[in-house]
Order: C-alpha cells, then sequence, then structure tokens
C-alpha cells in the first residue's frame, strides 16, 4: 500500500466519522422525539424564557430558551428542553413563532419519561430540524462515498484502454 493510500485512508476516515456522528445524532434525536409521545403528560409552569440572537463570523443564529417546573411523585424537576432535535438556525420567523407561544405561558403542558423522570420536553415527534440533520448526514456521507469512489478509480492503472490499443506499424 502506498504512502498516498495511507494518508487517503486516514484523511477520509474524519470525514467518515463525521457523517456517521450527524446521521447517528440525528437518528437517536428522532428516536426520542417520537418516544416523547407515548409519555405521561403534567403540568409545568414557566419560570423564564428568552428569544437568543447569536452573531458571530458565521453569521446570525436565534433560539429560543426556555426553563419550567414540574411535579411527578412529590418531587420538584425543572426541565429546559423544547424538543429533542431543537437548536437554534438562521430561521428567523420560526423561532419568534416558538418564542410568541410561550412568553406569556404561565402553564404549560410537559412529556416526561417515566424511566427518568428529570428527562422531559415540551413538545414531541418528528421536526424540521430532524429531517434536516437526516438529509445533511445522508449527503455528507453520499459524498464521502462518492469521493473514495474516485480515488480509487484514479489510483488504478488502466489496463483496458493500454490492451485495446493496437499500434500497426
Amino acid at each position: 500500500m502506498s504512502k498516498m493510500s495511507v494518508f487517503f485512508i486516514i484523511f477520509i476516515s474524519i470525514f467518515y466519522i463525521v457523517g456517521f456522528a450527524v446521521l447517528g445524532s440525528g437518528i437517536s434525536s428522532l428516536h426520542q422525539a417520537n418516544a416523547a409521545k407515548d409519555w405521561p403528560k403534567t403540568i409545568a409552569s414557566i419560570q423564564d424564557v428568552q428569544f437568543i440572537t447569536d452573531n458571530d463570523s458565521d453569521g446570525t443564529t436565534y433560539e429560543v430558551k426556555a426553563k419550567y417546573l414540574y411535579r411527578f411523585q412529590g418531587t420538584t424537576y425543572e426541565g429546559d428542553n423544547i424538543s429533542f432535535g431543537y437548536s437554534g438556525s438562521s430561521g428567523r420567523a420560526a423561532h419568534e413563532e416558538i418564542y410568541e407561544k410561550l412568553k406569556h405561558a404561565k402553564k404549560v403542558e410537559v412529556r416526561f419519561n417515566p424511566d427518568k423522570p428529570s428527562q422531559s420536553t415540551l413538545s414531541y415527534g418528528a421536526t424540521r430540524s430532524h429531517f434536516i440533520m437526516l438529509a445533511f448526514g445522508t449527503t455528507w456521507l453520499l459524498f464521502v462515498i462518492g469521493f473514495t469512489v474516485l480515488f480509487f478509480f484514479f489510483s488504478q492503472h488502466d489496463t483496458s484502454l493500454l490492451s485495446r490499443l493496437i499500434v500497426l506499424e
């Protein structure tokens, strides 16, 4: 195996790891979001809701942060999960709608994991965020697979061309 092949394998492995990590995270988040549909519900009191704007060199992202308290079997729990898979993005309007719905709320319905009551969420089920993450992870992996196939073909000697090349004189 040539040094170039070893370097390529190490280099491309990083991209495979990233792709599988993104895809795995998306699948895990989607699984949690769907499982929450069947979790028990209770009433939570909203403690704080904030609309966060983050400006950096990559641009501006928006996100809603919410804190709420709920009780289960005599124990009070604090939650901050709006939905599994929810995170900041550049789509201001979607986050503003969430903020507008929660900013004046005093009480909300919360779903909590019966096996781990400290795990909770205000919303459940598949969302656009899940599909974006799954599409990105899949696209990433398809690109890396394509790049790997190209490297393989470029590193092969084209004997078929030479074998069909007939020199007469």
